[in-house]
């Protein structure tokens, strides 16, 4: 019995690749899981921002519902809010705008009322509302408006 070994053309050290090897898959998971991680990252800073939103925006609510009961006032009424036992602070601190929500919001409201401010016969009405933010620091939206009296 004869074998015969025959080459046929090249080099025969020569072999065909087909496939992938276990480095081009471990490059690309490792890409795969940046771009995960990438986009969890920007998921967790729009849910923040959004948080941060709602907040700015119940603050603001809450200031111009108090600016709005003020402009509803008498004279006597506003006078009667000035010399409150609380001023300047809102006696009901904290508020919590929905207290069936789970999360523990609670803003501070205080105005400042000052008659005669610019001219005779006219309130400047401050309200400001406090909140904590996310990362402990003091945030506040405030609303200036004036009543004249009738």
């Amino acid at each position: 019995m004869r074998i015969e070994i025959r080459s046929t053309g090249g080099c025969e050290h020569e072999r065909s690749e087909s496939g992938i090897s276990l480095i081009e898959v471990t490059i690309a998971l490792a890409i795969l899981g940046f771009g995960m991680l990438a986009m969890a990252t920007a998921q967790l800073s729009a849910l923040q921002f959004t948080g941060e939103s709602r907040n700015r925006s119940e603050a603001h609510y809450l200031a111009q519902q108090q600016m709005e009961a003020f402009q509803g006032m008498s004279r006597t009424g506003i006078e009667a809010a000035r010399v409150d036992g609380s001023y300047p602070n809102d006696p009901n601190n904290p508020i919590d705008p929905d207290p069936q929500d789970s999360r523990a919001s609670s803003f501070n409201r205080s105005w400042l009322i000052t008659p005669n401010t610019p001219e005779d016969g006219v309130y400047t009405i401050n309200v400001q509302v406090n909140w904590m933010d996310g990362l402990g620091r003091l945030r506040t939206v405030e609303l200036e408006g004036l009543k004249a009296e009738f």
